[in-house]
């Protein structure tokens, strides 16, 4: 046999996969080291924030009726009693007639009500002039009008960015709960494969998969156990996958997926559950269960880059419970060609605002995937686009 009987549809082999693919578990985390998880259980505030009515300006905390009587060219004089700063706070109580001087973040005082500009006053010894009318909680920021205790902070799914770490702090939160981290190991196989240029001799390759594969499985938050390569030996190859379910949850194997003299996997890989899928490029990728999943993946680094974007991110979107790739949905702008029975990733880029296929095809032009920033997914019922089609563009990692 040296072609597929036949090709699984893109649809049903992702609803395969999907199936396999359970919730993975969760553990407890200090939020300085939760940046990029996947936060696992609804967080909620136990605070208001701000915690206290404070001060949104330098100025003079006071009575808003003492201002009432101002109107253009009058002002009204207050007796200063106290000066506080952000992070300190004054036992005087403002009256009639009084005043607090107030730095931006200061807890207003009691008795107070509002915040008077320091622009529009003037200090004379312990007293001020004000020159402007102000109301009831003018330049105040409530407490809780930010956040109310209770308030959902953070949902399931959500992947913790910087300013998702500034807001727990803000509450007090110390510890979350995210997602584990996969583990991971990358195998790759190939006679021809060596890691350096200068062990390149004739008919040897440099070794690029493992890498890109590594890089990716970082941006899409998993730890590498192992990262083997072995030559085109069935045992060698078995061996590997033996050493690598020890400690791994997931592994990816490149090379030998196909039908070559040399392609052993698709023999020696048991509990296969899709081999050959209606996809361009990338078509001899297999899917395994043998405890843990085996993603069978081709040796051709362009090939190996689409399985994993539309193969391997969808798996573990599925077991983190949220959506690892951004996307857009925009204007295609020239006409594009595909092939009828087959769902094609085409290498993109975007300018003034519309998706550009890059022309460079096959799966070994590394290029391809350098020069480009994402990619869109083609139906296999239609045979190519339309300039002016609307099509959603997605993110690399």
């Amino acid at each position: 046999m040296n072609e597929f009987k036949s090709l699984m549809p893109y649809a049903k082999a992702l609803e395969l996969l999907r199936s396999y693919s359970k919730e993975f578990s969760s553990e407890i985390i200090g939020v300085e080291e939760s940046i990029d998880r996947v936060v696992s259980k609804d967080i909620f505030s136990d605070i208001d924030s701000p915690a206290f009515d404070r001060s949104a300006m330098d100025g003079y905390a006071i009575q808003a009726k003492d201002t009432f009587t101002i109107s253009e060219g009058s002002y009204v004089t207050l007796k200063v009693i106290d000066s506080i700063t952000a992070g300190t706070i004054s036992k005087t109580e403002v009256s009639v007639g009084e005043t607090i001087e107030v730095m931006t973040g200061a807890m207003i005082p009691k008795g107070a009500d509002s915040v008077v500009m320091q622009e529009f006053t003037e200090r004379e010894n312990e007293t001020i002039k004000v020159y402007k009318k102000v109301f009831p909680y003018m330049h105040v920021s409530r407490k809780g009008e930010d956040i109310r205790k209770g308030d959902l902070i953070l949902k399931k799914g959500t992947i913790v960015a910087p300013e998702h770490l500034s807001l727990l702090k803000s509450l007090g939160i110390e510890k979350i709960n995210v997602k584990k981290r996969p583990r991971v190991s990358i195998i790759v196989t190939g006679d021809e494969l060596v890691d350096r240029a200068d062990e390149a001799s004739d008919g040897k390759i440099i070794d690029s998969n493992s890498i890109m594969l590594s890089s990716l499985l970082k941006k899409s938050m998993c730890d590498v156990s192992h990262q083997i390569r072995v030559s085109d030996d069935q045992e060698e190859i078995l061996n590997a996958i033996k050493i690598s379910k020890n400690d791994s949850d997931i592994i990816l194997i490149t090379g030998g997926s196909s039908f070559g003299k040399k392609d052993y996997l698709p023999k020696i890989i048991d509990n296969i559950l899709f081999h050959g899928v209606t996809i361009k490029p990338g078509k001899p990728i297999g899917f395994a269960i043998q405890e843990i999943p085996i993603f069978i993946m081709s040796g051709y680094p362009v090939a190996s880059f689409v399985q994993f974007y539309i193969f391997v991110i969808h798996y573990l979107e599925n077991i983190f419970k949220t959506n690892l790739l951004k996307s857009v949905e925009l204007t295609f702008s020239e006409n594009y060609s595909s092939e009828l029975g087959r769902v094609e990733f085409v290498r993109c880029i975007l300018k003034n605002n519309e998706i550009y296929p890059i022309r460079l095809s096959g799966s070994g032009v590394i290029s391809s995937i350098s020069n480009s920033s994402g990619f869109i997914l083609i139906n296999e019922n239609i045979e190519g686009v339309n300039k002016g089609d609307k099509y959603r563009f997605y993110y690399y990692l």
